[in-house]
């Protein structure tokens, strides 16, 4: 990795990437496992693979209580998940 910092500032996961490897040196094991947790931190800021997962499982619920509703005669709205959703919760 370079700098983190170019030419709008730091980069958003800069801050991971300087915890993760202060961690990595300060390390005394050799296979640094002591350092997972701020190594997962630092790939969840890159990549958002566990919010990703998480906003899956809850449209998953959503669609299924959806179904449940249409097939009971209740009512149920599906909640817009993304920025500036008009569907109220």
């Amino acid at each position: 990795m370079a700098s983190g910092i170019g030419y709008r500032g730091t980069n958003r996961c800069f801050p991971f990437w300087e915890d993760f490897q202060q961690c990595f040196f300060a390390s005394k094991e050799k296979t640094r496992s002591d350092c997972l947790p701020a190594k997962e931190d630092y790939v969840e800021c890159l990549h958002h693979f566990k919010e990703i997962s998480r906003v899956r499982a809850i449209q998953a619920v959503e669609r299924h209580n959806y179904s449940n509703s249409k097939a009971k005669g209740t009512d149920h709205k599906i909640v817009s998940l993304s920025k500036g959703g008009d569907n109220p919760t």
